[in-house]
């Protein structure tokens, strides 16, 4: 009976990892992985046991078995890409030495362009308020090992990261990678287009980032820190209260006009002042129901993530690959609940 268990639970296992190769392939398909593997200009000149398309599929893979060595990894990606109809180059047994070097050739750019064309056609579903288009800014750090390469691009053993996503089902729109927090939201804000709402949980107001999103026609709700000064001008009908963001090098620069809606444990600041466009309770609700960085983790299966790649090439391109996991995972997520809502 033992062995019977064991057998059926082998059987189970090889099921699933074919089943989620197969989705891996559904999410991004041979074409679009070969014309983004054109685009980078990294395609193989000649028969490899580990071609580019390959080690696109098993740069995702690695996400799906993140416990797993690379021997292993390439075994079950191989036999669900196999069992997809996918050709996965010479029959041979490559080295980890072989699958590195094979990483090294792929490079980072490939996954970053298979991100953004993922995330480009998930700008197409914007959640809308009140006419404004809604989304969330958040960010987090990620280990990756402290070799004297990832030191010196990164100067700690972690990278930082954030990314504006979707209001609503989580799909990631853009995202920015190293720097700091006011770098990282300078860059993204400086993307976005008009009539966006963003929503956002940081400890400052960077009055460069404020002041860029009132130049892109955009507006900001975000809690802030006691620290950031906002003195009390005026309070309105809904016992919010008008104030000012104030310039914090430049003493000729224009203050920026914010509304402060204060609660007995947090205290928002928004661009919109009027109360009648933008009640208070749904601001409020808005900010709560935000994205999170950590549903990245989240939707991985696990509570943090530290990266393999011993040199920053490695890691972008395990950056990139994570992210356009996530947003497969999100999608399937999403696909779901829809499906399961019209079937109620």
């Amino acid at each position: 009976m033992g062995g019977i268990t064991r057998a059926s639970k082998a059987s189970r296992d090889r099921l699933s990892d074919r089943i989620a190769i197969g989705m891996l392939i559904k999410a991004f398909p041979p074409d679009e992985v070969d014309a983004a593997i054109d685009a980078a200009g990294v395609r193989e000149q000649r028969s490899r046991a580990l071609p580019a398309r390959t080690m696109v599929y098993f740069s995702l893979a690695m996400w799906l078995f993140g416990g797993s060595g690379y021997d292993a990894v390439l075994t079950r990606l191989t036999t669900g890409m196999r069992w997809a109809g996918i050709t996965t180059g010479k029959r041979a047994e490559p080295s980890t030495g072989s699958i590195t070097k094979a990483r090294k050739r792929l490079g980072s750019e490939v996954m970053r362009r298979l991100f953004l064309r993922r995330a480009v056609a998930d700008l197409d579903t914007p959640a809308v308020w009140r006419g404004l288009r809604v989304c969330t800014l958040d960010g987090g750090t990620i280990d990756v090992p402290d070799t004297a390469a990832n030191l010196a691009a990164f100067d700690t053993a972690e990278v930082r990261m954030a990314a504006l996503a979707a209001h609503g089902d989580g799909a990631l729109l853009d995202v920015a990678v190293g720097g700091s927090d006011a770098d990282l939201d300078a860059r993204l804000i400086s993307t976005i287009a008009p009539d966006t709402l963003v929503v956002a949980h940081r400890a400052e107001a960077a009055y460069d980032v404020w002041r860029s999103a009132g130049e892109q026609g955009a507006h900001l709700l975000w809690r802030v820190g006691e620290t950031v000064d906002l003195p009390r001008l005026r309070v309105l009908s809904d016992q919010s209260y008008l104030s000012r963001l104030l310039p914090e090098r430049d003493p000729m620069a224009r203050s920026i006009a914010v509304r402060v809606i204060q609660s007995s444990d947090t205290a928002l600041v928004t661009t919109l002042v009027d109360p009648e466009r933008a009640p208070a309770a749904e601001l409020t609700a808005l900010h709560r129901e935000r994205w999170r960085f950590a549903a990245v983790f989240d939707a991985l299966q696990t509570e943090s993530v530290a990266l393999r790649s011993q040199d920053p090439h490695g890691v972008a391109q395990e950056l990139w690959a994570m992210l356009c996991v996530y947003q497969a995972v999100q999608s399937w997520r999403w696909d779901g609940k829809d499906a399961m809502a019209e079937r109620m």
